[in-house]
């Protein structure tokens, strides 16, 4: 199948050196060609929600260094692919390099991290997007509805979830709509010698309240590195004082990231429900560690 494509798509026929690329969660076929370019291959139903991801990535490579540039869009109807090329980004991801650098230079690449994510949060949604608050709180309701027919959970502490967010959702009204991200943590990062090096793996993007996109720090970046995840948290801020409305946005967001990965955990089997469900009780503890404590009231 390799040696197929290696004929039929642009950018692989004259290539010197051609590498796969095994790692990370997505299920896209990837490959680096020459250590310039790298190409993204996936269903070619795909196409239309790729093609947005494409001209997004294009959009935000005007507003960040750290940002590859999208070079060209295709399909390749005899083999039932659609590709796209983009810039490679040379290191590695944030989980592996982390673990090589000092607690300071993990702080100092979640700062930068977090800096240029504030800068790609200035592009906003289109003019047709629903709000903000009517769209999250609409995903909340559900996950919320979900969670209270699963078995097996403490009732106290979910119930005092559950009252956390009701208690909250006012927060979210007037909140902007802009670019998300929507996975950012190490894992999608790239870490060249002891600096951060840019963003990948943009397939879950989406529009809403820019604080929403680091409430994946207390869930994955703080497994991997406490140090990273403050170090993104003042890097967003630009190291000034955190306001309260951040805090109040971020523990909200958290709480409701808590709700759905019982859900979600759940339904992918009881391996990864128990993983999930022991982040997600942990992301009650952690909270502390990241600056703040996350939900007033709740004790576990």
């Amino acid at each position: 199948m390799v040696n197929i494509m290696e004929q039929e798509l642009p950018y692989m026929r004259e290539a010197n050196n051609i590498q796969q690329l095994t790692k990370g969660f997505s299920n896209d076929q990837k490959f680096v060609i020459d250590e310039k370019y790298l190409i993204r291959l996936f269903p070619i139903e795909d196409t239309n929600q790729r093609r947005r991801e494409f001209e997004t990535i294009n959009k935000l490579y005007l507003l960040s260094d750290f940002v590859p540039e999208a070079i060209e869009f295709g399909e390749q109807e005899t083999l039932g692919l659609a590709y796209m090329v983009l810039t490679y980004l040379p290191g590695k991801d944030g989980e592996e390099a982390l673990r090589n650098l000092t607690e300071r230079e993990q702080y100092l690449v979640g700062f930068q991290a977090g800096n240029e994510l504030k800068k790609l949060h200035e592009y906003a949604a289109p003019k047709a997007t629903e709000p903000w608050n009517i769209h999250k709180k609409r995903k909340s309701d559900r996950y919320i509805e979900e969670l209270k027919l699963l078995e097996d959970l403490d009732t106290g502490v979910i119930s005092k979830v559950i009252n956390y967010i009701k208690s909250n959702e006012y927060l979210m009204e007037g909140r902007p709509n802009r670019f998300q991200h929507d996975d950012f943590h190490p894992c999608n990062l790239i870490v060249k010698g002891k600096e951060f090096n840019g963003f990948i793996d943009f397939q879950r993007m989406d529009w809403g309240d820019p604080i929403h996109d680091l409430q994946k720090l207390g869930f994955f970046g703080i497994k991997v590195s406490v140090p990273f995840s403050i170090g993104a948290i003042d890097g967003y801020n630009a190291g000034e004082k955190i306001s309260e409305e951040f805090w109040k946005l971020f523990a909200l967001y958290s709480a409701m990231h808590v709700v759905s990965s019982f859900v979600w955990g759940k339904k992918m089997g009881d391996e990864q429900y128990e993983l999930l469900s022991r982040y997600a009780m942990d992301v009650m503890r952690v909270m502390m560690i990241l600056g703040r404590e996350f939900l007033v009231g709740i004790r576990i």
